[in-house]
């Protein structure tokens, strides 16, 4: 048998070989499909009053105290973000570092004129992609800090900074052959100040070592990265929200009860509203979005917050904060919610206490 299997093996090599030597191109495997972020959104004509979800976690009691510091910048790495967006367009992260258009590395980052972040995707500086924007990233991005607008969509620390790291592509999607991008995009994210990184991204099996090499550098370097628990309804936190160096978050519907399609496990740190909550869509249209992927940025958001009332916070040090105030569920189990729903109030309360 396994001579046999040689033995097919040598022909089909030397059968290639001799394709190649008659100038016949041999198309390599299709790439699969290695996850990305598998949610989806509906329009909807305005809104009347806070977001629900902003309401459910106490945001705008936390803002009595702080609605975020320009000084703390979170990293969105996701399908990048329509700038053009005015509420999203004043809280995106500039590189104080960096000339844009000169066609040099100015930080000796290794990136180009990335003054406004980078595109992973295309390899370009964020501002100079050449490829089409799926919807997601300006989604997450607009609940972790738009601008607050009368009738529209509001984030919940909108005075911090969000730096613009793409990853997926115009699809929503990542393939096998991306892991090396992804690690750089979450290194991208450290080397240039970003506190927090939003993860929401789902992987359909474990990725190679690099990604997690890249999430340790991240906490040896004192940035939360938050992930999210995953879609799929089942007692089973994908990845990258199972690696031990990541803020995993399930969703909550508006009644508190885990949501449908939310995954569980005992990997969730804590949970957030996911269930039709409200943000942007690319071209300023306000949306109603159902995912993991939604919870995430509540908890980014709150983080941020926290991280505005006390800089001098650790990262170990914020996490641990925001789990001992998360509100507790009745009835729940721990795999569900993890220490309970996020509570931007109680998180930034206690977080304020900290600061002389």
């Amino acid at each position: 048998m396994e001579r046999n299997a040689g033995g097919r093996l040598r022909v089909l090599a030397i059968s290639l070989l001799g394709l190649v030597a008659a100038g016949v191109v041999v198309l390599a495997p299709p790439e699969e499909v290695a996850g990305g972020a598998g949610t989806a959104a509906s329009p909807i004509p305005g809104l009347a009053g806070l977001p629900w979800g902003l309401a459910r976690i106490r945001a705008p009691e936390a803002w009595q105290v702080t609605r975020g510091s320009e000084e703390i910048i979170v990293a969105v790495i996701d399908s990048g973000i329509d700038r053009t967006i005015p509420e999203l367009a004043a809280v995106l992260w500039t590189n104080p570092r960096e000339v844009p258009g000169n066609g040099l590395d100015d930080d000796g980052n290794g990136y180009v004129d990335d003054a406004f972040g980078w595109d992973f995707r295309d390899n370009v500086p964020a501002h100079l992609r050449r490829t089409q924007l799926h919807w997601h990233g300006t989604f997450v991005a607009g609940i972790i800090a738009a601008r607050l607008t009368e009738g529209g969509a509001a984030g919940v620390a909108p005075n911090v900074r969000i730096m613009d790291v793409r990853f997926l592509d115009s699809r929503g999607l990542f393939t096998t052959k991306d892991w090396d991008r992804l690690a750089a995009a979450v290194r991208y994210a450290v080397d240039n100040g970003a506190r927090i990184i939003n993860l929401s991204l789902y992987a359909k099996g474990q990725p190679p070592a690099v990604v997690e090499q890249a999430l340790v550098y991240a906490a040896e370097n004192n940035v939360i990265v938050v992930g999210i628990a995953g879609n799929d309804g089942r007692p089973e936190v994908l990845y990258p929200g199972k690696y031990p160096a990541v803020v995993a978050v399930s969703a909550t519907d508006s009644r508190d009860a885990l949501a449908p399609f939310s995954s569980w496990g005992p990997e969730v740190a804590v949970a957030a509203p996911g269930h039709e909550v409200v943000s942007l869509l690319p071209g300023g249209r306000t949306a109603l979005g159902s995912g993991t992927s939604y919870a995430a940025p509540h908890v980014t958001g709150t983080l941020a917050l926290m991280l505005s009332a006390d800089p001098s916070l650790t990262a170990a040090g914020a996490v641990a904060l925001l789990l001992g105030s998360a509100a507790p569920l009745a009835g729940s189990d721990a795999r569900w919610f993890g220490a309970g729903l996020v509570d931007a109030a109680a998180g930034v309360g206690r977080a304020a206490q900290r600061t002389p």
